[in-house]
């Protein structure tokens, strides 16, 4: 069996990954789920980017044992998974992107990350949830899921202002992930969902083609945040994804 790491979305936690957690571990897995953004993470990260994370995160991995191991990540989380492709490739055994894309962000894109850091400097993280449940989570989900869109609105509330400010500039100046796909060959698996808004459909096509013709796997009813909306489904593409590890 192998060691996975599950790296979580943006502006949450590790505990979106409950259930995928549980699945993988009951399969024999040995499973790390970090908090990426707790308080006070930043200093865990030798600058203020994506790739500081990876490194960390490829440090703890191999704190714990593990040489190689098996990586996946959703949304912010997929971000950092490339770039531990750029950084330790030979370290990934498997990766799984989900609800994520390879491109880096777009001058305007970077800006509205920007502006969105200095608001939260300055009000904290209560307007945020306002601000993004629409985008964060599918049609299907909001109007049918409420206990979903509660619980996620309280994961964004406990957030750190301080490290979404400092997540929010990190990601702004990502590099672009699709040479690393491309030269990667290792077991992995492309997840969108059919109401996600911020990472597209030619997004997780994208990054399929580039890992070789990855398998994609589009779960219905469920936008950005796939592992909080559609619990059960990811977890069985996870499961089945770790077996090939």
């Amino acid at each position: 069996m192998a060691a996975i790491a599950l790296l979580h979305a943006f502006p949450l936690d590790a505990r979106m990954w409950k259930r995928q957690r549980v699945a993988l571990t009951q399969a024999g897995h040995e499973v790390f789920t970090p908090d990426l953004l707790a308080t006070g993470a930043q200093s865990n990260y030798s600058a203020p980017t994506l790739d500081a994370v990876a490194e960390w995160v490829v440090a703890e991995m191999a704190a714990r044992g593990h040489k190689t191991f098996g990586v996946a990540g959703i949304s912010m989380g997929g971000y950092v998974a490339m770039a531990m492709l750029r950084v330790a490739p030979r370290r990934i055994a498997g990766v799984a992107l989900l609800n994520t894309k390879a491109a880096a962000d777009t001058d305007a894109a970077a800006r509205t990350r920007e502006e969105f850091a200095e608001k939260v400097q300055s009000q904290g993280v209560r307007w945020v949830p306002t601000a993004m449940i629409d985008v964060l989570l599918g049609e299907t989900t909001r109007e049918s899921r409420l206990a979903v869109a509660t619980k996620v609105t309280r994961w964004i509330e406990a957030a750190d202002p301080a490290m979404v400010a400092w997540a929010q500039r990190a990601m702004a100046v990502r590099t672009d992930s699709t040479a690393a796909l491309s030269v990667y060959r290792g077991p992995s698996v492309v997840v969108a969902g059919d109401e996600d808004t911020l990472s597209s459909m030619s997004d997780a096509t994208d990054m399929a083609t580039a890992l070789g013709g990855a398998p994609l796997s589009v779960v219905g009813k469920c936008g950005h945040l796939s592992i909080v909306e559609r619990p059960s489904r990811t977890a069985e593409i996870l499961t089945s994804w770790a077996a090939r590890l």
